[in-house]
């Protein structure tokens, strides 16, 4: 993997976009001061790749400014990878979920490039990853030191080590035979017990023979049983059906006969009722008829109302339109002397308030003096008071500078307080970790212990299941030769002398004939002997077998137990190297003199008190001046509304007297004298003449409107004398008709009554004996007829339960032999899951590669330390429990003038250059090895624990091995070293956040 371009947006401290372009780089600084941003860029790689930076949570790598402001952080990092150009874009917002692209170039020149990016982030994570060849944990190993991490793989577990280096060398092919033999191996088992659960269940079926067999002469009895009493049912229920259908007809054609009597008497009593409705009809009309005299002359009397009715109508109308015309002018004369009253009221209402105004006016002057002479004072006052106001907000300001100093050296107080508290809870920690580290070691190597012991103890097992797999198969074999060996002795027998041999052919003699059955029988003996040395050892296989699979349900408690005690060996110690690191920091930074310092400085309050006193002291003096200031501005307001009260009544004295005194006077007069609106006077006079004229009198009217409602009946009664002449001729005859009609269905009701009593009398001797209940026979006959096809289907099902017996026998003799063929397998798949494991083949291409880093590593280390220290790896090491049994492990050992010491014991300086050492080499092997992937090396901050010959070393040792790489980044604060480098990266700060430079 060799970087083309890295592009950094919100970012972690970048704000605004950034960007490397690494083209070109081959050995290159990236430079700039403490926090500018330089691991920033590393971490922006390991995040667009693995999505894994040295944040503790995702929504943490969002820059803060951008993340208030709602927007995402984005870094787009490409890289060639075996002559292939890849891109992949990751972005993140606060709060939400993570997105990644992964692509391809199709012309990287021109910008193209294919989208390779997975449905879901999981799945495009698990591509690149693929793609690379290692997860985070081996590429931070192999190819990047970070920050903090340079020791990552010094201080891992043996187990760790041999995990990473199994990936970088490539092997994680092995873990994939090994994973696809263990499935295999599974599946095989899982089909061993499969088998053994099909052969019980046929044992177990077998055994049920004679339970069927008479289960199905039971069902086949029970059969036969049934099918009797269901035919003789039927026959009755014939019989009986035949009955009740003509029972049927007969009921269906009473019921026919009823309807149509019943139709004839309501046609019958219809007729009857249209007769007397028509009757009363005829006799409603003669009675009109009888009136025709009085209908006339009142006819009459109503047409004479109703002709003066309409003449009184007409003079009434006349009326009313000149009362309309005449309302506009009664209205507007109303009008005018409404707003004259108005007007009046409210020239007087002014005329009283312009009297109260002139003796306001002669009481205000001498407060308006009073007002004066109280503003002078008080101005004299407050002058006075404001001197010694700015005294105050001086001592004030002195005294706000010595608090918020001493608040400053609390606070640092508090924080140095509680570092000292921390580091004794360090100190203490530090111990029981130390501690436990001892206890948790011993436990350790018990679990070890055992685990090796159960490891053996399944070895045992699968050869004890394959020894009684072998053992079955030839007692079958065995049992099978016997057989046909006793066959032949027993046709030797019964062969005669002078005939010829059955077995071989040849003439039969005597002698020939003793001397073959002596040697068959001896073979017969021989087999029995084996045969009896097989029964008496399978027993014990299976105890043994039983007891190992007891023990051996153990295993996955004490591998959990190793995986346990081994994280909290790994996780104390790297808790005791972050306490380790944490009291030196306090130590450099010289904690406890300054806890003592800044202890010395709050305990002094002198000064403080002093300035207190004195803020206290002008606080007094200028007590009351907002009272003073409000008095005052309360005397202003009043001169000034006094004032501005003179004036306003100055105007309205002087606005009255010109003015509405005069009005008030002339209104007054119209009211009196009624001198207002006289053209709509002078209108009114000309109507009410021509009103007079019309000689309405509404007396007569009414009147003529009693009369006319007095013969207002007089129409209605003409019209019904009209049609009563006309329907009497018309009702005589249709009465006749109905006559004719109802007679004749009278004849029609007898004759329809007579046939209903025929058919009741029949029906009643059809049902004299009493009707058979049709649906009960029915319901019984269908219950039979399920019984017996029920009946015969549980014949059936006996029968097949019983005959499929025979294929049991056959599939149990085949089933026994899958199962000794199954259980051969996985003896054998046990085997190759070992050797395709961390102890087998993998465990021998560690071993060979290990002498190389080996040589690399120390090659390196004799530059950087002049050839005063080593390291050796330990592939094998002997068991604590004393067996004299060794232990696969991969230790490291670090051996120096002195001798060989453990890697704490080391100095910083010299820890780094071991990890470095070990590191490079082991990029180095990667790199030359056939399918590595990585030809870049990084290494973040690793000079800081150097004294300057040791820095001059490690350049030295970086540029000798350059040639291995085709990019190397070094990062860095000192500015002594960035000048050894022939490229820079420029890392600084500025407003928009971190910003990048590349010279």
């Amino acid at each position: 993997m060799i970087p083309r371009r890295l592009q950094l947006t919100n970012f972690l401290s970048y704000r605004a976009t950034a960007e490397v372009d690494f083209t070109g780089l081959h050995l290159a600084c990236i430079a700039g001061m403490n926090g500018a941003g330089k691991s920033s860029i590393l971490d922006a790689m390991t995040w667009a790749l693995f999505g894994v930076s040295r944040s503790k949570s995702d929504d943490d790598v969002v820059n803060r400014a951008a993340a208030a402001g709602g927007e995402e952080a984005q870094v787009i990092f490409e890289f060639d990878l075996e002559t292939v150009a890849y891109r992949i874009i990751r972005r993140k917002k606060a709060g939400k979920t993570m997105l990644v692209e992964l692509q391809v170039a199709v012309d990287a020149a021109e910008g193209q490039w294919k989208a390779l990016t997975g449905s879901k982030n999981r799945e495009t994570d698990k591509a690149i990853v693929h793609l690379l060849g290692m997860n985070y944990t081996t590429f931070s190993n192999a190819s990047f030191l970070l920050q903090g991490k340079a020791d990552e793989f010094t201080t891992k577990t043996a187990g760790q080590r041999k995990d990473i280096l199994a990936d970088l060398l490539g092997m994680n092919q092995w873990d994939a035979y090994r994973d696809v033999v263990t499935e295999e191996r599974k599946r095989t088992e899982n089909e061993l017990v499969l088998l053994d659960a099909q052969i019980s269940d046929i044992e177990t079926e077998l055994l049920q023979e004679e339970n069927r067999r008479r289960a199905w002469e039971t069902a086949q009895a029970e059969y036969l049983r049934l099918k009797q009493e269901k035919e003789t049912r039927e026959v009755v229920l014939q019989q009986v059906r035949k009955t009740a259908e003509l029972i049927t007809q007969q009921k269906q054609q009473l019921h026919n006969l009823t309807q149509a009597r019943q139709r004839a008497a309501q046609q019958l009593a219809d007729w009857r009722t249209t007769h007397a409705k028509r009757q009363a009809e005829q006799d409603s009309y003669q009675a009109i008829l009888g009136r025709t005299a009085d209908i006339e002359r009142a006819v009459a009397a109503w047409q004479a109302a109703e002709t003066a009715a309409r003449t009184w109508q007409a003079k009434a109308d006349q009326f009313n339109q000149l009362a309309q015309e005449k309302r506009p002018f009664e209205l507007a004369v109303a009008e005018m002397r409404s707003q004259l009253a108005q007007q009046r009221q409210t020239l007087e209402k002014q005329a009283l308030q312009v009297a109260q105004m002139r003796q306001e006016q002669s009481q205000l002057a001498p407060t308006l003096a009073q007002t004066q002479a109280q503003i002078g004072r008080l101005t004299a006052d407050l002058e006075a008071m404001a001197t010694a106001e700015t005294a105050m907000h001086a001592a004030r300001t002195a005294l706000q500078a010595l608090q918020n100093e001493r608040t400053l050296w609390q606070q640092e107080l508090g924080q140095l307080q509680k570092q000292s508290q921390e580091q004794d809870k360090l100190t203490a920690e530090a111990a029981r970790l130390r501690r436990q580290q001892g206890e948790t070691a011993a436990q350790l190597a018990q679990t070890q212990t055992r685990l090796a012991d159960l490891t053996s103890q399944q070895t045992q097992l699968a050869s004890l299941r394959e020894e009684q797999s072998g053992l079955t198969a030839q007692k079958d074999v065995l049992t099978e030769a016997g057989q046909k060996t006793n066959e032949r002795i027993e046709k030797l027998k019964a062969a005669e002398e002078e005939d010829t041999c059955p077995l071989c052919g040849q003439p039969l003699s005597a002698a020939h004939k003793q001397e073959v059955i002596a040697e068959l029988e001896a073979e017969v003996a021989s087999k029995r002997e084996t045969y009896r040395y097989i029964n008496k050892r399978l027993p014990e296989i299976e105890k043994s077998v039983a007891d190992l699979g007891k023990a051996l349900q153990e295993r996955g408690v004490h591998e959990g137990q190793l995986q346990k005690l081994q994280q909290q060996v790994a996780t104390a110690e790297a808790r005791l190297a972050e306490i380790g690191r944490l009291q030196a920091e306090w130590g450099t930074q010289q904690g406890a003199e300054r806890l003592a310092e800044r202890t010395a400085q709050v305990a002094e309050t002198g000064a403080l008190t002093r300035q207190q006193q004195e803020v206290g002291r002008l606080e007094k003096q200028v007590q009351g001046q907002a009272g003073l200031a409000q008095q005052l501005q309360a005397s202003q307001r009043q001169l000034t509304q006094t004032e501005a009260r003179l004036a306003e009544i100055e105007r309205t004295v002087t606005h009255w007297e010109s003015t509405g005194a005069g009005e008030l006077s002339t209104v007054r007069e119209q009211l009196s004298t009624e001198q207002f609106a006289l053209e709509a006077r002078a209108q009114l006079a000309t109507l009410d003449e021509r009103t007079a004229a019309v000689g309405y009198d509404a007396a007569a009217h009414q009147a003529a409107r009693v009369e006319l409602t007095r013969w207002e009946k007089a129409p209605t009664e003409l019209r019904e004398l009209e049609k009563a002449q006309t329907a009497v001729q018309t009702l005589g005859e249709a009465l006749q008709t109905l006559a004719d009609q109802i007679a004749t269905q009278q004849q029609e009701v007898s004759q329809r009554e007579l046939e209903e009593k025929q058919a009741a009398d029949l029906l009643a001797s059809l049902t004299a004996e009493g009707e058979s209940d049709v649906r009960v026979l029915e319901r019984e006959v269908h219950r039979l007829r399920e019984a017996e096809a029920e009946a015969n289907r549980r014949v059936g099902m006996a029968w097949q339960q019983l005959a499929v017996l025979d294929d049991q026998r056959d599939r149990r003799a085949e089933k026994q032999g899958q199962r000794e063929s199954v259980t051969l397998r996985i003896a054998r798949l046990k085997q190759l899951e070992r050797a395709c494991g961390r102890d087998g083949v993998q465990g021998l291409l560690i071993e060979r590669a290990l002498p190389e880093i080996q040589e690399r590593a120390n090659a390196l280390l004799d530059r950087l330390t002049d050839g005063r220290m080593r390291v050796e790896f330990d592939t094998q090491r002997e068991a604590k429990s004393g067996q004299r049994k060794t232990i696969e492990t991969l230790d490291i050992r670090i051996v120096d003038e002195v001798g060989m010491r453990p890697y704490e014991n080391y100095s910083g300086g010299e820890q780094f250059r071991v990890n470095f050492a070990i590191r490079i080499a082991l990029s180095q092997i990667l790199s030359q090895r056939a399918g590595a992937r990585l030809q870049t090396l990084v290494i973040d901050e690793g000079f800081g624990s150097q004294d300057p010959e040791g820095r001059q070393r490690l350049i030295e040792a970086i540029k000798t091995i350059q040639d291995d790489f085709r990019c190397i980044l070094v990062i860095t604060h000192i500015t002594a070293l960035q000048e050894a480098f022939p490229n820079q990266i420029e890392v600084y700060k500025s407003a928009a956040g971190s910003r990048i430079r590349v010279s």
